[in-house]
């Protein structure tokens, strides 16, 4: 046997008549909430948000070094193998070096001057304006001692470079290979310096990166070649001299001349070294101007007219809303126990 089920009726006079009656209470709370909001919304600090975009250069080591293969051709240097592989450097993990340590305590030395034209470090800047000089003394001093082993900071330089984390974001979008960087800070100037540091901190660190390896090479085959260089003009001049000194009537004995052989061996050998150096040695030039990255700037930073934060009427808006809500559901929580809702 079919059983009916049971229906839910809604009284909706009922709610009409409970929101009546605690009209004044609705209204109180939600008033109380309102000011509560204009304080709280008004009392926040300003802060202001700049964008910068950089586009640095993807490619595999091998990419562009075609274009140099016809010019050092003309200067006797092979560049076969000089581009091969793929690039090391992962550029999703760019975002990562302005997260780094060593990069807040570059930025915290750096000079900056604020919307009133003052200059000061920015370390100075943020204990002030950022945190409104609410700084406790002990959080100042060193708890562990400084070494060039690692590096040892302040408790409360740990808390600023927390806070920068939030407030210096570096994003990689991987489909149009473009990084960008956003900093927000309560004061617009600083906001768009500190922007333009953390690109040009990022990109140095990208060419550095890229050619530290050939910068390397280049310096060891810079010296290297100097000294073979100094070696080869000796033993020529040394040539040169012999040669000059010689009698003419030596001349027909040079066979049995056995110091000019050791002085022409030394010359030649001398020579063949230098000669192989400095091919190696622009090879090295020309492979580190390969592999250093050009990279373009997209959007440069510019000072906001108008504030990104706090976004007052919508703060404001939000308290009203919560106490609309918290009035309600105390209004039918307590409501009189002849107020029936739901009909059975």
């Amino acid at each position: 046997m079919d059983t009916q089920p049971d229906v839910v009726n809604i009284d909706f006079s009922a709610i009409w008549r409970i929101i009546k009656k605690g009209k004044l209470f609705v209204i109180g709370i939600t008033l109380f909430f309102t000011f509560s909001g204009i304080i709280y919304a008004f009392t926040l600090k300003e802060e202001f948000q700049v964008i910068g975009k950089i586009l640095p250069e993807i490619q595999s080591k091998g990419g562009s070094i075609g274009q140099f293969a016809g010019l050092a051709a003309l200067a006797g240097v092979d560049l076969a193998g000089a581009g091969s592989g793929v690039d090391a450097v992962r550029p999703d993990l760019y975002p990562d070096v302005l997260k780094s340590t060593p990069f807040f305590l570059s930025l915290f030395k750096e000079k900056v001057k604020n919307k009133n034209n003052k200059s000061t470090d920015f370390l100075e800047f943020y204990n002030s304006e950022v945190l409104n000089g609410k700084v406790k003394v002990d959080d100042l001093k060193n708890k562990y001692p400084k070494s060039g082993d690692y590096i040892s900071v302040n408790r409360q330089i740990e808390k600023n470079i927390k806070d920068l984390k939030e407030r210096i974001i570096c994003n990689y979008d991987k489909k149009v290979g473009v990084i960008s960087i956003s900093v927000k800070l309560p004061d617009p100037i600083v906001a768009a310096i500190v922007t333009r540091y953390s690109m040009n901190y990022l990109t140095q660190y990208i060419i550095d990166y890229r050619i530290e390896k050939q910068k390397r090479d280049l310096e060891f085959l810079k010296e290297k070649l100097d000294s073979a260089k100094g070696k080869y003009f000796n033993n020529q001049n040394k040539k040169a001299s012999y040669t000059d000194k010689m009698p003419l009537n030596a001349l027909r004995f040079q066979s049995a001349d056995l110091q000019r052989e050791r002085i022409e061996s030394e010359y030649k050998i001398s020579s063949t070294f230098y000669n192989s150096l400095l091919q190696k040695y622009e090879e090295a030039k020309l492979k580190m101007q390969q592999e250093t990255p050009v990279i373009k700037i997209l959007e440069p930073p510019v000072v906001p007219n108008v504030k990104s934060e706090p976004k007052r009427a919508l703060i404001i808006f939000m308290f009203i809303f919560l106490g609309l809500i918290v009035s309600f559901i105390f209004i039918f929580v307590f409501r009189p126990n002849d107020e029936k809702i739901f009909n059975y």
